[in-house]
């Protein structure tokens, strides 16, 4: 079976450009280079202050002090001119969302032949604001402890809650400086507790709780510190503890506070907030004293905050045409098939470690979640993991027991990495920079579709290259298509429609099955990015409030374990008696410093599948100087990459202070690894764009980069042409978000 009878797209793309484009870097770095006059006039446009004051609020104050004649020190100058270079290289060229940076508008695919994407001006833009999580976080805590508060509030067990024996265990946490700690905590079981967490199972106020202890003789003020001392060591949560699903926190946070009597000055100043919010939200461009205002209403809070931690904000594009031709759809699922042959699965993952130690110690027994997880009494996940020795107060599990071993190459030859170094050594015969794979290339080899998720999305650049349309492949993973845009869903209606809509066919794959949503909050400032409407019919609450009602939260005393066969593991809801498989719709690093529920229940969304879909040069990317761009038809599969060391660049290091034997130096540089013009610094998923006939640009990377013993180039592909350009027909990088339904695994349904 080929993609083509198995995935469809959707008839939604998601489209990402930067707030600049691509022209205005041409032109800012056309010179040799870069004038201080032409610096100081970007640092004086409104769009790029305000842009550059939610990313960093300290440079642009440094900036500041720099267009004001106020500093002296020429390092901390040239310094702070590297910045603004960084700054306006990312604003030009970067597509992941991030502030006014760049931004998303959800566009349709369509039957026409044409392509190109129009954009309205930036300050065109529509912007979401709200506060950040850290904040609203430190603000609810605060709130929660005054003392008329907590008397109105509900009160709620603790997620984490289970029972061993006679005690109770549970995962304690508090904030330090907005990271979040967690540890396990033991305390005797008894019926009074028991009594406690029945009653606040749906919600109850202090009082009512004090009620449950019915015993005459011990006087109320003792019954009400036992309940305070509860609520204090976090056997019982408030209301206001954060939630990441539904509507965004404030707006909760702000609904508890109607409710309430004499908070009348916190619902005050936080209406004040909003207001302030909505100002700012009317434009791009705002003068930075609408922050500074913003901030000394929040100072009124009582909460320590710094500017740079104050607001998040999205971005959504306006446009006034945002179709493209749904070739472009089928030229990235023709991608995923010539893919799909050559994307192995790995030979081994945590999950299936965990799976077979769970059998040896429990066969076919269905076993709590909870129990499980521990490492004193279960299995614990991931493997080697010791969290145990459970001791009040003391046992931090957030934190990793051993520093991370240096990871050495495991080098896997098979038939494909064959393949690869034959065409990499024809390349370097050939002194070319671009291969090509063809379709019988891997003939022999299958395409196999039921180890890919229900949905997926491709991130795709459409590119021009010599008058030539290309798409720009850049691979696929994940558990469903829906994580890559969960988080921008509150900023526009039309992606939230989209989102939805690849939730309902995954539910519809799912029949008899509940896909829950996992809720939790590792620490405070990760809200940021796993805030997101509500998105399916159940949730998994952990360590975070869900807003559903209680019939539709399967809280972890729900969730048992069991096996079926010798390797796959089976989530079961005890009240709903159907497997249970979660799902986290958002792009969180979630194997980072997680606790081993969170971290569990996310690696079994992707239970027997691949961790995704792409070129893989395997050990061959660290041992070349350079590795060829990748074409298929007309896909880019690969860019064409270069590893320098630091020797390559030691004579430009030593000339670096002089411009004209700098510019020899990169000439010979270029031309000795035959370097286009424009290239990426490439660390990860985080890009910085160079132009290598600026002296300034080359300044601004030896800086970067001189500690180090090598670094990665990569080159762009932005040409003299774009698809996506605005009302001057100046052209700006994009990425197209391409997301597709396995229409095979629907109708079988």
């Amino acid at each position: 079976m080929t993609a083509t009878h198995a995935y469809k797209s959707f008839p939604q793309y998601v489209l990402r450009t930067p707030l600049l484009s691509v022209d205005f870097y041409k032109k800012f770095t056309s010179g040799q280079v870069i004038s201080e006059q032409s610096l100081k006039a970007v640092c004086q446009d409104k769009i790029i202050r305000e842009a550059i004051f939610l990313a960093s609020p300290s440079l642009l104050f440094e900036i500041d002090k720099w267009l004001a004649n106020e500093m002296a020190d020429t390092k901390k100058i040239n310094r702070l001119k590297d910045s603004i270079l960084k700054y306006v290289s990312r604003l030009c060229s970067r597509c992941t969302p991030f502030g006014l940076f760049a931004g998303c508008a959800t566009g349709n695919f369509d039957d026409s032949s044409s392509i190109g994407i129009a954009l309205k001006q930036p300050q065109a833009n529509q912007r979401h604001s709200r506060l950040d999580m850290n904040l609203l976080v430190a603000l609810a805590q605060k709130i929660a402890k005054i003392p008329r508060v907590r008397t109105q509030v509900l009160f709620f067990p603790n997620s984490s809650i289970y029972q061993v024996a006679n005690k109770l265990r549970y995962i304690n946490y508090e904030y330090i400086g907005g990271k979040r700690s967690h540890e396990i905590v033991e305390v005797e079981h008894s019926d009074y507790l028991e009594a406690i967490f029945l009653r606040a199972k749906s919600g109850a106020k202090l009082d009512a709780l004090v009620a449950t202890i019915d015993e005459p003789e011990i006087a109320l003020e003792e019954k009400q510190a036992f309940i305070e001392e509860l609520i204090d060591a976090n056997l019982l949560i408030s209301e206001l503890e954060p939630s990441l699903c539904g509507p965004e926190f404030f707006d909760q946070l702000d609904e508890v506070l109607h409710r309430l009597k004499e908070v009348d000055e916190i619902v005050t100043i936080l209406k004040e907030v909003r207001g302030c919010l909505t100002k700012i939200d009317a434009t791009i461009g705002n003068d930075i004293e609408h922050y500074l205002h913003l901030k000394t209403l929040l100072d009124k809070l009582g909460v320590s905050l710094e500017l740079k931690f104050m607001t998040q904000t999205d971005m959504v594009l306006q446009t006034h045409q945002n179709t493209l031709p749904s070739k472009i759809a089928d030229s990235v699922l023709k991608g995923l098939s010539f893919l799909n042959k050559i994307s192995l699965p790995p030979a081994t993952t945590q999950l299936k470690e965990f799976a077979r130690e769970f059998y040896d110690r429990y066969g076919e027994r269905s076993v709590p979640l909870s129990k499980v997880m521990d490492v004193d009494i279960g299995v614990g996940y991931p493997k080697g993991r010791d969290d145990g020795d459970v001791n009040p107060l003391i046992d931090d599990v957030a934190l990793p027991t051993q520093q991370p071993k240096v990871p050495q190459h495991d080098i896997k030859w098979n038939s494909i990495q064959a393949f690869f170094y034959k065409k990499l050594q024809e390349a370097i015969k050939d002194e070319v920079q671009t291969v090509t794979f063809k379709v019988d290339d891997f003939k022999n080899l299958d395409e196999n579709w039921d180890d890919l998720p229900d949905t997926l999305s491709v991130m795709a650049e459409v590119v021009s290259i010599n008058g030539q349309q290309k798409v720009k492949f850049s691979g696929s993973g994940g558990s469903s298509a829906a994580n890559l845009l969960g988080r921008f869903a509150f900023g526009e209606k039309k992606l939230h429609e989209h989102v939805a809509n690849i939730i309902d066919k995954e539910t519809q794959m799912n029949e008899g099955k509940v896909l829950a949503e996992i809720v939790h909050l590792p620490e405070s400032r990760t809200g940021n990015i796993l805030m997101r409407p509500t998105l399916r019919a159940y949730e998994i609450p952990y360590l975070a409030k869900s807003t559903l009602d209680t019939e539709h939260q399967l809280p972890l005393e729900d969730l048992c374990i069991s096996m079926q066969g010798l390797n796959r593991v089976v989530l079961k809801s005890k009240k709903l008696g159907k497997e249970v498989i979660p799902r986290l719709t958002n792009a969180h690093n979630f194997s980072y410093k997680s606790l081993p529920v969170y971290h569990f229940l996310c690696d079994l969304q992707t239970q027997g599948l691949r961790e995704g879909i792409g070129i893989h040069w395997g050990a061959l990317a660290g041992e070349f100087d350079f590795l060829p761009r990748i074409e298929f038809e007309d896909l880019i599969l690969y860019d064409a990459t270069w590893n320098i060391k630091k020797l390559a660049i030691k004579k430009m290091l030593d000339v670096a202070k002089d411009d004209a034997q700098l510019a020899t130096e990169t000439t010979q540089f270029v031309e000795a690894n035959k370097l286009p013009q424009y290239v990426f610094l490439t660390d990860g998923d985080n890009e910085l764009l160079v132009n290598f006939k600026n002296v300034s640009s080359v300044r601004m990377l030896l800086n970067v980069v001189k500690k180090r013993s090598h670094f990665k180039l990569t080159e762009c592909l932005f040409g003299e042409e774009g698809i996506v350009k605005d009302e001057h027909q100046e052209y700006y990088a994009n990425q197209v978000v391409v997301s597709f339904y396995n229409e095979h695994r629907l109708h079988q349904k």
